[in-house]
């Protein structure tokens, strides 16, 4: 009886381990992006760089739409049909993003300005996604992405208007 315990025992504990790891190097490698992408953002005086007309509800309303908006937050779904691209677009803020339906494999596109256009600077490749789980995202300079997969995708965007301390 004794070792039947131990050995329940060990295999609970590693699962735990197992689990605890695996989801706070999510948040790790979460907090990382976010600090490395929030650098694209800002001009040299700490303020936005980027116009308006390029915010994603302005730049890709077919793929942001409102759920919620106060003075403090802005809540947008997020869709992304298959085989499509979204429009280049921004996000202002620092947020929470949450899966709710991954595409696999999808391409993020990210551009910079130069010469007065926006041209693409690098793409990264996502063969896998987390679903039901919230991701911390610094603010984003004009970036679009490509759903490569068969099925439709949706999220959630919990943007944060106010000082959010990351």
């Amino acid at each position: 009886m004794k070792f039947g315990q131990f050995f329940l025992g060990l295999i609970v504990g590693g699962i735990v381990v197992f689990l605890l790891l695996k989801y706070s190097t999510n948040a790790m490698n979460s907090q990382v992006i976010a600090h490395e992408r929030s650098a694209d953002t800002l001009s040299a005086s700490g303020m936005w760089m980027w116009p308006d007309s390029l915010d994603a509800m302005v730049a890709a309303p077919s793929n942001h739409s409102l759920v919620y908006e106060d003075s403090n937050v802005r809540v947008l779904m997020v869709k992304l049909d298959s085989k499509k691209s979204e429009p280049i677009h921004t996000h202002k803020w620092s947020s929470i993003m949450w899966i709710a339906k991954p595409i696999v494999p999808c391409q993020i596109n990210n551009y910079k300005k130069a010469n007065g256009k926006l041209v693409k600077t690098d793409s990264l490749l996502i063969k896998e996604m987390p679903i039901n789980l919230g991701q911390l995202i610094g603010p984003e300079a004009p970036t679009s992405i490509t759903n490569q997969s068969n099925s439709n995708g949706e999220a959630y965007r919990i943007e944060f208007k106010k000082d959010f301390k990351n």
